[in-house]
């Protein structure tokens, strides 16, 4: 059972898959897998600058994050928001390093997405507001 931050930065470290949830503009939750990276207390997620997350977060900033393996779970409520400029840099790096992806030359991934184009990908940071720890 995980009880200090320290074993949830551990934890957190440790695993890459997990729920996202976000408010839709009628008011209901919007919940969908992600890949993560995790540093300094914050959750990070790379993402399409057009997706569904996006546009709800950016109407409503309340997001809450599960993290689970076998009978562990970290949940974060908290707010999120669009990091720009040299964070959207160096939080891309980030994810490509954990997940030990190859880009071609112009910085694609395996299925062709250009993961350091600002304009068509961005990065979410989310801010804990609250932690439970589950198992």
């Amino acid at each position: 059972m995980l009880k200090t931050m320290d074993e949830v930065k551990s934890f957190m470290d440790r695993e890459w898959l997990a729920t996202f949830s976000t408010i839709n503009t009628k008011n209901e939750p919007c919940v969908i897998p992600i890949f993560f990276t995790y540093y300094d207390g914050q959750v990070y997620v790379q993402t399409d600058r057009k997706s569904v997350k996006v546009r709800n977060l950016l109407k409503n900033n309340s997001v809450a994050i599960a993290v689970y393996r076998e009978d562990e779970a970290v949940i974060i409520r908290g707010t999120a928001r669009i990091v720009d400029n040299e964070e959207f840099i160096k939080r891309t790096q980030e994810h490509i390093d954990k997940y030990g992806l190859r880009l071609d030359e112009q910085g694609r991934d395996s299925m062709g997405i250009p993961l350091f184009d600002s304009k068509v990908r961005c990065v979410i940071e989310v801010t804990p507001k609250r932690f439970v720890f589950w198992g």
